[in-house]
């Protein structure tokens, strides 16, 4: 399971055991957050903030910025296409907004080569469905849920993978809840979070801000997923 990039691993758990995804957009804008995250880790780019302290916690001020670090190729056809589509200064927010839809189908295609979903085409009435394979989805959650009980170590991975899940939503879903001391800890830069570098934390957690909240009514992907803007 451990070989999948990060916006595999989100999308995997984005879609339901009914082969929906709860909210389309969420998802879209959290696969392609998860593309820079994945770039973030390999130390290719980072995201400049504008943050303050406020008894303790980090107050961040705006959207953040997105700075290159390392530009070569990276052997992953999609990273390589990122990074030269990006440029140094590049809004966060507005990048996510281009991107997300093909950010989704793309690595959306990836898993149904890998089997890690099932596509069902839509009939009549009923849209389109995309079945991740359960034990995959099963062993990730598992994984997951490790390290949110403090069972398992938090790396800095697991901390890209947990920040986007957690702010998509659908961590309740899965059973992963985090502590009111463990969400406190993060803010604060302390607890398990102390030994990654700032900038790291940072990224994490304005790409997972980025994400915007589930649309009025929620809903699935149905047969949408690849319309237009």
């Amino acid at each position: 399971m451990w070989h999948l990039p990060l916006p595999g691993e989100f999308l995997l758990l984005a879609h339901q055991e009914s082969g929906r995804v709860r909210d389309f957009e969420q998802a879209a804008y959290g696969c392609a957050a998860a593309e820079l995250g994945e770039l973030a880790l390999g130390r290719r780019l980072r995201v400049r903030v504008r943050k303050s302290k406020l008894f303790g916690f980090d107050v961040y001020r705006a959207s953040g910025t997105i700075e290159l670090l390392d530009t070569r190729r990276t052997g992953l056809g999609w990273a390589d296409d990122v990074l030269g589509t990006l440029q140094s200064g590049s809004g966060l927010h507005g990048w996510l907004r281009h991107r997300r839809r093909a950010a989704l189908a793309l690595h959306r295609d990836a898993l149904i080569g890998q089997g890690l979903l099932r596509h069902q085409p839509g009939r009549l009435l009923a849209g389109e469905r995309h079945h991740p394979d359960p034990s995959a989805r099963g062993s990730l959650i598992a994984h997951l849920r490790a390290v949110y009980d403090q069972q398992a170590p938090l790396d800095e991975h697991l901390l890209f993978l947990s920040d986007l899940v957690d702010s998509a939503g659908f961590a309740g879903e899965l059973g992963l809840r985090l502590s009111w001391q463990q969400r406190k800890d993060r803010a604060r830069g302390v607890g398990a979070v102390l030994d990654f570098a700032e900038d790291l934390r940072d990224t994490s957690t304005v790409l997972s801000g980025a994400i915007p909240s589930p649309r009025s009514g929620g809903g699935g992907d149905g047969g949408d997923d690849g319309g237009g803007e």
